[in-house]
């Protein structure tokens, strides 16, 4: 995928014409009556855009011809329109559907001249406006004015979405390209949920009373499964019994083939798709995704789930729905007698990442089964009062909370992928066998709003206080952990297969930024010996001090350096060097998990090059660069000229403090 983008970049680099008389026509097509209902304009301009952003395109050519081509295709449609008149009702696509030309005129006669204008902003098809204001005789002049105005309005405000896009691309690309990924995976996953519950809502509810009659007559046929059948399905069958023991049932069934799939045939971790997952969700590690994933994981974690089901149960118990209150306790029954049940019947463990969590074992995960059963359970009893064509929106919301908790959960590493597939299994199952008994013995009830209030506001105030009290500790509980190595100067200074990165990690393995340096000793003895040759901390890219970028205007010096991350952290050192030539280098150090015997810590990174890109002089971006081979073996002699400095020159360089008396000075 990458490659493919980057041979389209590299195409339109070379082609910029094609590209320009793309942007022309595509402004154009969608300019023009019924062509310009298909022409996806605003996508291919958004496009557009967001090559502006990386530099391939140039702003003021590709606006100008957007309004160019607006303008010729909105004055073609102007000259059919008064060349035709009446005519165009009687040809297709219009003597067919009449309803966008009917709207069309009604939105003209409302708004008059000013509907040229609107209508390319806001009106009910774009295109046939222009053709409308031609059909009612508008005054040329008055139409070439509106339609000017507005095209040159419209070009820029067109474009700006896709640079504004591009932007944020490249400013992901610089701070971490892995937030950027995860959370287009996380809002895909989430809406792709959403809509598969939409969709099999549509799917299935027309048919659930048929399944239900079925079910009745086949539990006639078969005397033994036929009484599980009647107990769920007839009203007048009593359930309880019938319940526990299909409760009893299905966890048996799991268990056995749980047991009979990891019985030193093959493990969890043996299948290519989890070590996979493993790896993938590993590798999109960042700080601010820890923290976003934190917070969804605790939507499936006690300390939210035990509040939320208290409210839940006291609010039924004082509205008087006994009846739904014991279905509750059914399914949270299940909940808390089958994690720890199946955890030592299958014995699945987790994959070995050093997590601090107090659970040995992947299946079930208890967040994800707490969660598929309480928010699936919590969508059937909301939806049964709601108008039809809005009962799917607790399922579809209630989706997207069961896949926002196992992605976290994959994320963090805490459960192998088929392991969390099949808790969202084992609580659909239970849910729907419950969800039936519990629609079948019991009576829709008016009381769904104050069920909703209830639920919102014990689920907020949980959410709110235990993200307060604990979010750091959450982190760190699901941070992976190495065990710390210790080497010998002399096996440092001679780089004996160092146990340490040699490039920051990068989600495509490319290498593109190799470590070049290491440093044993403390951070802040390293800042005091540089800050003699003009080494200085940097101002870190932050919410507070962000409003910069947006200065083109300021120096390269001014504006803050954007944080990089490696191994899912951002760097712990940053120092920078500004140069009389306006240039500015910066050294960048992550922390290890390897140490000299002296006690010292070993930190590796490197030394770049900062530059100052503009984008359409708005936006000002601080953009990280290689030094090239001779520059770098300069500024790392520069390194070795800092008075207390230890170095050792070679690939990567070693830095220590003289102190330490590690490695001779040169």
């Amino acid at each position: 995928m990458e490659a493919s983008l980057n041979q389209l970049l590299s195409w339109i680099g070379t082609n910029p014409a094609w590209a320009y008389l793309i942007v022309f026509l595509v402004s154009f097509a969608e300019s023009v009556a019924v062509i310009g209902v298909v022409v996806p304009g605003v996508m291919i301009l958004f496009g557009a855009g967001a090559l502006i952003a990386s530099g391939e395109l140039a702003f003021w050519p590709t606006a100008s011809l957007a309004i160019v081509g607006a303008i010729s295709g909105d004055s073609l449609s102007f000259w059919i329109g008064n060349r035709y008149r009446d005519q165009i009702r009687a040809h297709w696509p219009f003597s067919r559907h009449p309803k966008p030309l009917d709207r069309g005129i009604v939105f003209f006669e409302k708004h008059g001249a000013m509907s040229v204008a609107f209508g390319r902003f806001v009106g009910p098809g774009r295109a046939i406006i222009p053709m409308v204001a031609g059909m009612m005789q508008m005054p040329r002049t008055r139409f070439a004015a509106a339609n000017i105005s507005s095209a040159i309005a419209w070009g820029p405000a067109y474009l700006a979405p896709g640079i504004v896009f591009g932007a944020s691309l490249k400013l992901a690309a610089e701070a971490a390209t892995h937030l950027a990924i995860l959370i287009i995976i996380l809002l895909s996953l989430l809406w792709a949920a959403a809509w598969l519950a939409r969709r099999l809502f549509f799917l299935l509810s027309p048919h659930a009373s048929h399944g239900v009659q079925t079910l009745l007559r086949w539990s006639n046929l078969h005397p033994v499964f036929g009484r599980t059948a009647q107990a769920l399905a007839d009203p007048d069958h009593p359930d309880a019994a019938t319940l526990t023991a299909l409760a009893l049932a299905l966890v048996a069934a799991v268990a056995l083939l749980g047991m009979s799939l990891s019985a030193d045939l093959f493990g969890a971790q043996e299948m290519r798709i989890n070590q996979f997952a493993l790896d993938l969700g590993q590798s999109l590690h960042t700080p601010l995704a820890d923290q976003l994933m934190a917070g969804l994981s605790r939507l499936g974690e006690p300390v939210v789930t035990i509040p939320l089901v208290i409210a839940i149960l006291v609010y039924l118990s004082l509205s008087g729905q006994q009846r739904a209150l014991e279905y509750w306790l059914a399914a949270l029954a299940f909940t808390l007698l089958v994690t720890p049940t199946l955890g030592w019947l299958v014995r699945i463990p987790r994959p070995e990442l050093g997590l601090d969590l107090r659970w040995p074992w992947s299946f079930p995960s208890g967040q994800v089964l707490s969660a598929t059963v309480l928010y699936g359970f919590l969508a059937l009893s909301v939806s049964r009062p709601l108008a039809p064509r809005w009962r799917w929106t607790p399922y579809a919301l209630a989706a997207a909370l069961i896949t926002a908790v196992a992605l976290a959960r994959l994320y963090v590493g805490a459960a192998w992928l088929t392991d969390i597939i099949a808790s969202i299994a084992l609580g659909l199952i239970w849910i729907a066998a419950l969800g039936l008994a519990f629609r079948r013995h019991t009576e829709p009830s008016e009381q769904v709003a104050g069920l909703v209030l209830v639920t919102l506001i014990a689920a907020s105030a949980a959410f709110t206080a235990a993200t307060l009290a604990q979010q750091p500790l959450d982190i760190a509980r699901h941070q992976a952990t190495r065990p710390l190595i210790t080497l010998t100067a002399t096996e440092w200074r001679t780089r004996q297969d160092l146990p340490i990165a040699s490039h920051r990690e990068d989600l495509w393995h490319r290498n593109q930024r190799p470590f070049d340096v290491q440093y044993a000793g403390p951070l802040n003895r390293l800042s005091q010996i540089l800050a003699g040759q003009g080494w200085a901390p940097a101002e870190k890219l932050s919410w507070s001090n962000a409003i910069k970028l947006l200065s083109p205007s300021l120096t390269l010096a001014e504006l803050p350096v954007v944080p990089h991350v490696h191994d899912g952290h951002h760097d712990d050192l940053i120092l920078v060097k500004d140069l009389p030539d306006g240039r500015r280098l910066v050294l960048r150090l992550w922390g290890t998990h390897v140490q000299l015997n002296a006690g010292a810590p070993i930190w590796a990174g490197n030394i770049t090059e900062v530059i100052k890109e503009k984008i359409v002089h708005l936006l000002a971006l601080p953009i990280t660069i290689p030094v090239d081979a001779s520059g770098q073996g300069h500024w790392l002699t520069d390194l070795a000229q800092s008075p207390g400095m230890s170095i050792a020159m070679g690939a990567p360089t070693l830095l220590a403090p003289k102190e330490l008396d590690l490695l001779p000075a040169k």
